[in-house]
Formats: C-alpha cells, sequence, structure tokens
C-alpha cells in the first residue's frame, strides 16, 4: 500500500468515497495535523452523523488497555453498518528511534514557555527508557543516556529539573506486548466492517507493527522538520498557509494582500495557533469578504513587543537571516526605526553586562556550566555579589542561563563597538536622509555577519 503524506490526504479520502476502505490506519506526525486528519477519516468512514454516534469508539492512548481495544476489533458491532475504533496518542510504535523527536520538541516547548507541553514530550521519552518516578533525567551519566534512547546526552540538560511531569505509569514493556497482539489479530483478520485508525505523534519505521500497517492498511505521515533550516521553516510555512487559507474559505473569506504573511510571522509553525487565529479574524471582518491588514492588527494576538522580543533573541543569538525577516517584519508593520534602536540598545547593553561578568574573577564562570551547576551554585554566589542587584539579573534563571550562553557569540570589543555602530545608526536615521530599512540592515550585517567570520576564523 502506498504512504500518504499530507498532499495525497484529498486522494484517500476519495478512495474511501469509493468504498476502498482499508482495515487499518496510521497516522503519524504533527499533533494537530494527525487529529485533523482523523477526525476526517471518521467523517468519511461514519458519514451519517447518527450512526458515528453508535459506531464510534474513542480511545485515549495513554490510558488504553490494548488487549480490550483489540477484543472490541475482532468483535462485530451490535449496531448495523461500520464499526470505526480510533485509538489517539498510541504509544505501540514507541522505541529509542523516537526519543530524540520528543527531546527535541519538549526543548523547543520550554524554550516558548511551554511547561506543560514540555512535560508531556519528557514523559513520553521517561516511558521509552523505562525510567522510576524518582529517576531524574539530569543525573544520567552520558553512558547512559545513550544506551535508554540511543542519542548522546545534550550538555543543556538542567532545565529539564524546572519540568513538571504528568502523572503516568512509568515505561515497561507494556508496549512492545501491545504491539504483538495488534500485530498477531492483523494478521489473523478481522470482520471487514470494522476499521482500526492509530493515531501517534512519532512511529518507529522499523516496527514491524509499522510494516504491517504499510502492507495491509494505511500509513499517513504528517510529519513536519521542527528544526531551523531554511528548508526546514519553508515546511513548516507551507503547513500553516495550507490551514490559514483553509480556514479563511471554510468561513466565506478571502485574505487581502499580505495578510497570510503577516499572520505566519506572528503565529509561527503552531497549527493550533494559526487555526484559531484565522477564525477570529474571519468572525472580526463580519460581513466583509476580504480580510485585511487593519483586521490583523486589530485583533491578532502576538504584539510588536512579542515581535521585538523575538528580534532581540535572534541577534542576541547571532542568527543574522532570522534577525533581517523581524526586521523586515517589524517596519512593514509601522514600528519606528527609533522605537527599534532604542530596542537593539538595551539588548546589547545587556550583553555587554553579561559578557563582563563572565570575565570576572569572583565569582568565577565556567564555560559550557550546566543549568543545574549555573542555578545552584554560580547564579547565588553572583546575587551576593556588588553586580547582584542589577535589573538585568531578575528574570528566571534559566533566561539567565541563556543569555550567558549566548554571550559566546561576542567578546567585549564586539559588542562596544556595535554601540558605537548603533549610535552612528541613530544619527544616520535622524538626518541622513538615507531609507531607514537600509540604515537599519547595514547596522546588522556589519555587526553579525562580522563577528560570525571572527568566530569562525
Amino acid at each position: 500500500m502506498p504512504l500518504y503524506q499530507r498532499q495525497d490526504i484529498a486522494k484517500l479520502l476519495s478512495e474511501i468515497k469509493d468504498e476502498n476502505i482499508r482495515p487499518v490506519y496510521l497516522i503519524c506526525g504533527e499533533r494537530y495535523l494527525c487529529r485533523d486528519v482523523a477526525d476526517k477519516l471518521v467523517q468519511h468512514l461514519l458519514p451519517d452523523e447518527k450512526e458515528r454516534s453508535l459506531n464510534l469508539k474513542r480511545i485515549d492512548g495513554e490510558q488504553e488497555d490494548v488487549a480490550h481495544t483489540m477484543a472490541h476489533l475482532q468483535t462485530y458491532s451490535l449496531f448495523a453498518g461500520r464499526q470505526v475504533i480510533r485509538v489517539m496518542d498510541s504509544k505501540l510504535f514507541f522505541s529509542k528511534a523516537v526519543a530524540k523527536n520528543f527531546w527535541d520538541k519538549a526543548k523547543k516547548a520550554a524554550g516558548e514557555g511551554n511547561p506543560e507541553k514540555a512535560g508531556r514530550f519528557l514523559q513520553k521519552m521517561i516511558n521509552i527508557g523505562g525510567l522510576d518516578a524518582e529517576e531524574s533525567l539530569t543525573d544520567l551519566t552520558p553512558a547512559q543516556w545513550k544506551k535508554l534512547f540511543s542519542f548522546a546526552k545534550p550538555a543543556d540538560t538542567g532545565w529539564c529539573a524546572d519540568i513538571s511531569l504528568p502523572q503516568q505509569e512509568k515505561g515497561s514493556d507494556q508496549e512492545t506486548q501491545g504491539a504483538d497482539l495488534v500485530l498477531s489479530v492483523l494478521e489473523k483478520g478481522i470482520p471487514k466492517s470494522n476499521v482500526l485508525i492509530l493515531v501517534a505523534e512519532a512511529a518507529d519505521k522499523r516496527k514491524k507493527i509499522y510494516k504491517k500497517i504499510e502492507k495491509l492498511g494505511a500509513v499517513i505521515d504528517l510529519s513536519v522538520d521542527s528544526g531551523a533550516t531554511s528548508a526546514a521553516k519553508k515546511g513548516q510555512d507551507a503547513v500553516i498557509r495550507e490551514l490559514i487559507v483553509r480556514t479563511f474559505s471554510e468561513m466565506g473569506k478571502k485574505p487581502g494582500p499580505r495578510v497570510i504573511d503577516c499572520l505566519i510571522d506572528r503565529v509561527g509553525f503552531h497549527p493550533v495557533a494559526a487555526v484559531r487565529e484565522a477564525e477570529k479574524l474571519a468572525l472580526f471582518a463580519g460581513e466583509a469578504d476580504v480580510i485585511n491588514l487593519k483586521d490583523l492588527d486589530a485583533i491578532i494576538g502576538q504584539t510588536r513587543e512579542e515581535a521585538i522580543y523575538e528580534l532581540n533573541d535572534a541577534v542576541a543569538g547571532a542568527d543574522l537571516s532570522r534577525s533581517l525577516e523581524l526586521l523586515a517584519s517589524l517596519q512593514e508593520s509601522g514600528l519606528h526605526s527609533l522605537a527599534l534602536v532604542a530596542s537593539l540598545r538595551n539588548v546589547l547593553r545587556k550583553l555587554l553586562f553579561f559578557r563582563a561578568l563572565r570575565e570576572s574573577e569572583q565569582p568565577s564562570y565556567s564555560p559550557g556550566l550546566s543549568y543545574g551547576a549555573f542555578q545552584k551554585g554560580y547564579l547565588p554566589q553572583l546575587k551576593k555579589s556588588e553586580q547582584g542587584q542589577s535589573p538585568f539579573l531578575g528574570s528566571h534563571p534559566f533566561v539567565l542561563y541563556k543569555t550567558f550562553q549566548q554571550t559566546d557569540n561576542f567578546d567585549i570589543s564586539t559588542l562596544q563597538n556595535a554601540l558605537r555602530q548603533l549610535l552612528d545608526a541613530e544619527f544616520q536615521l535622524k538626518g541622513s536622509g538615507i531609507p531607514d530599512k537600509l540604515v537599519l540592515e547595514n547596522f546588522l550585517f556589519s555587526f553579525l555577519l562580522r563577528d560570525s567570520k571572527s568566530l569562525s576564523r
């Protein structure tokens, strides 16, 4: 059977309409997309709403008794028509091979200020490793980490200590036993009127059950690269763009010039947020057929302050490409260039302050310091020093830890020179007649590009 991807969903649904129905469907990848496609499959398999209410069995994979699910799958429904069993968040396909996937997602969620989501992904990873509740990820040795999760232990695991984990059973062989049971049932065959839908955020393609479903049923891969490369970002933007266009269309609206691009800039790669914000825009537009930028500015949740924070973070991270993108977006949104200069000056002053702290003898800062050692050792000493009352040190410990790491990108002389360059840029903005866009872009190029070259040498 073919492997289906996002662009093939219409074809798959058309096959179901033509009664070309598989006994089992596996949907894996980005969570929101998986739920969306699972809902569509159910609606096409059980088009009658009354029949759907009777013959759809919803199962939470986190709490699933696989034997009970398989008993349902092998039994004819008490009601006439097709019976569909949908298992959300199935754990049958987890293995060491997908642990890195959950780690990356957890780290991304923590960085975005979503500890609950980060905890959910960490818990999945812990279950894969079979750790006890009292065992800590941060305390694992590199060798133990590699053995449990099949990838090298990252240097920055300290942030995990601040993440609360959901209460779940520890990982065991239950998933393996469950997968073997499902495999056995599928090989024996199930009633033709029954259909199994399995939804998982990650799936190990080497598992026997994956290969069996690929052979007997259909695998729908909705994975989206969550990386920061240009190719990954292009894929993420394509997904969000498709969701926004579809939402507008379903609500009888059309986007005006640059509305979709600006909306993507504001929500980032967050499918749920993209759909919800598109729905809010459509409702806000009222009787108007077209949604314009004024509607966007009036209603969308991401503020200019959040966009400025992203710009500051990109500059501190020496990410020239992202800094230029955010600069252009903020200027297009109407933010005055002198306000951008003020924001950039603040981030440079902060970086200079933290870089100076790093080079102080007391307390002594060690490059590569783990978050745990930073939070419990270095930071308390720093707070007791004469610099400890600085407003720059009033943030959350992990934010401070990240700022110290960002100062790896710059030395003191570079930051001092950048402040002088920014002052020159301010003078140019006030009286040179050079377009603001060119003045600020020139500053970013001269600061970030030059510094990245010096670091590479």
